[in-house]
């Protein structure tokens, strides 16, 4: 296997370090191609992408053996037991929060092939279409009263990209002669011809909106704000932080995410590179910032008088399947109930929980 490293211009205009590899199937003997993102810029990095690079060869170095016959994986191993085994792999190589979701699409594949114990040698296209058709129709679990419902083709589409890793690594491992996912598809349309149509509030639908929450839902008044004027992802609003918000220079720094659902990964990058930016502050989000601050400090005094204990940690409770983020202190149940009923005008009731 060798490498070397390319440089490529981003929408941006920023130019970033990607490895390209380039291995031998041990299958076919052909030469194959491998990119991979660095996430180092260009300017001043050139020693680390090199020394990645190093890393990243011997990495994906398994690429070129065919070891199944030293393999202490089973040959006839059942699928769903194989994707445990893969996602073990997977820990290491990948973000935990990508890998949470890898893990609630095996879900979806045990739910179907665990009670017929499929093994993995025995899986063939046919099979796997009629898996696909399945999922299109009864795939989705209803949270509220555990009703069958479809998923849709993208969520489908991304069950057939796990499952056509899984295979691959199938190959290496237990040595099957090739990838029955390739030969498959989900449906001919395209995501498009199934997405609705979408639909852009007014000016004057936003400000309802925020009035409606203002009045019932105080808290959700700046993450609908921040959602309705800036456009950003989810995992960017419940990232953002006050150093994020410049008001010498009139920008709002987008560089910290918050994502995950049974565990919070808080990290300082974005989903892409690309995605690290900086937006004008315009008049009415800087008024709508302060007045958040404001709140926030009250809060904090409030709570410190009558807790006597500074806050200074994140916790976030689920509002309507919405990860809110709201600073309390850790302890913050236990003692409100000896304020005598004492109440912030500015705090709801929430159930706290540190993120990790």
């Amino acid at each position: 296997m060798t490498g070397s490293l390319v440089i490529k211009k981003a929408s941006s205009g920023k130019e970033h370090y990607y490895a390209q590899l380039s291995y031998k199937d041990p299958l076919t003997q052909k030469w194959k191609k491998k990119t991979l993102k660095t996430g180092l810029e260009v300017k001043g990095n050139k020693r680390k992408a090199e020394s990645l690079l190093r890393e990243m060869i011997e990495t994906y170095s398994f690429l070129e053996r065919l070891d199944g016959a030293q393999s202490d994986i089973d040959p006839d191993i059942e699928l769903c037991d194989f994707l445990d085994l893969w996602l073990e792999k997977k820990e290491c190589e990948i973000r935990g929060n990508t890998l949470d979701t890898y893990r609630y699409r095996v879900v979806t594949i045990k739910r179907y092939f665990d009670p017929r114990h499929t093994k993995i040698r025995d899986i063939t296209p046919a099979k796997l279409d009629d898996f696909y058709q399945y999922c299109l129709r009864y795939g989705k679990i209803s949270q509220k009263d555990q009703s069958c419902g479809p998923l849709s083709v993208r969520s489908v589409r991304s069950i057939k990209s796990i499952l056509s890793a899984a295979f691959d690594y199938a190959i290496i491992k237990i040595g099957l002669p090739s990838n029955p996912v390739g030969n498959t598809k989900v449906t001919n349309k395209k995501n498009s011809d199934f997405s609705e149509e979408m639909l852009f509030l007014t000016e004057d639908e936003i400000r309802e909106m925020l009035c409606f929450l203002d009045e019932n839902y105080p808290f959700l008044k700046s993450i609908a704000f921040v959602g309705a004027y800036y456009g950003l992802r989810r995992e960017e609003i419940l990232g953002l932080k006050w150093p994020a918000v410049n008001y010498s220079r009139k920008t709002l720094t987008i560089c910290h995410t918050v994502t995950g659902n049974t565990t919070i990964y808080a990290e300082n990058q974005t989903k892409t590179i690309e995605g690290r930016r900086d937006l004008n502050l315009f008049p009415t989000a800087e008024q709508c910032f302060r007045k958040l601050r404001e709140e926030q400090d009250a809060n904090r005094a409030f709570l410190e008088i009558h807790t006597k204990i500074r806050m200074t940690m994140f916790l976030h409770t689920k509002m309507g399947g919405l990860t809110v983020l709201i600073t309390l202190p850790i302890h913050f149940p236990r003692r409100w109930m000896n304020l005598g009923g004492q109440r912030s005008p500015c705090i709801n009731c929430v159930i706290p929980v540190p993120l990790s």
